[in-house]
């Protein structure tokens, strides 16, 4: 069976799947419009201390944040620490957009009705989702692109959304996520 080309106009690049590797490989460089900091927020995982330098409190408040599920972290098989997304502190994300994200996320997990851990969760916001338009969560949540890549013409009238409509798109990915990972019973 012949494998279909490609729409013209509708690359993927990022969907490409490099030799001796099953994972998705996502572009390095940001979008010329993009500030450099916003990027390597986006696309960095640091300590508990960052992210508290980050949100400009101590390090305890990252600690309580945490227990209470406001942020999270997961200990990378190479650490043994536990690693923040510092994308947690960016204007867009943080407080009550990331808050909801991950309430909604804890709520299914709790229930029993899916599997996946912090470090899925994490992955969730920096990975394109149909769902958005083959935008990330978090270029959503900030309304513009991160990676130098075109969007889909939809995915930049999403950007051009207010606040709560984002969230709302972002929430019914979540919403998607949870259908892919429900828990057998």
């Amino acid at each position: 069976m012949e494998r279909p080309e490609p729409a013209q106009g509708r690359s993927r690049p990022w969907l490409t799947t490099p030799p001796a590797n099953a994972a998705l490989a996502l572009p390095t460089e940001p979008a010329p419009e993009v500030d450099r900091n916003v990027f390597l927020l986006a696309t960095t995982y640091g300590s508990k201390e960052q992210l508290a330098t980050l949100l400009k409190v101590d390090p305890e408040v990252v600690t309580a944040l945490e227990a209470a599920r406001q942020v999270i972290s997961f200990v990378a098989e190479s650490q043994s620490y536990p690693l923040f997304g510092l994308f947690q502190a960016l204007p867009g994300v943080a407080g009550g957009p990331l808050s909801a994200i991950l309430n909604r996320f804890f709520e299914a997990i709790d229930a029993g009705d899916a599997w996946l851990d912090a470090r899925d969760i994490a992955t969730f916001f920096r990975v394109p989702t149909r769902m958005l338009v083959w935008a990330t969560p978090l270029e959503v949540l900030l309304g513009h692109r991160l990676y130098d890549l075109m969007p889909d013409r939809e995915a930049s009238w999403l950007f051009m959304q207010s606040p709560e409509f984002r969230l709302g798109a972002v929430l019914g990915a979540v919403n998607d996520e949870l259908q892919h990972r429900r828990a057998a019973r």
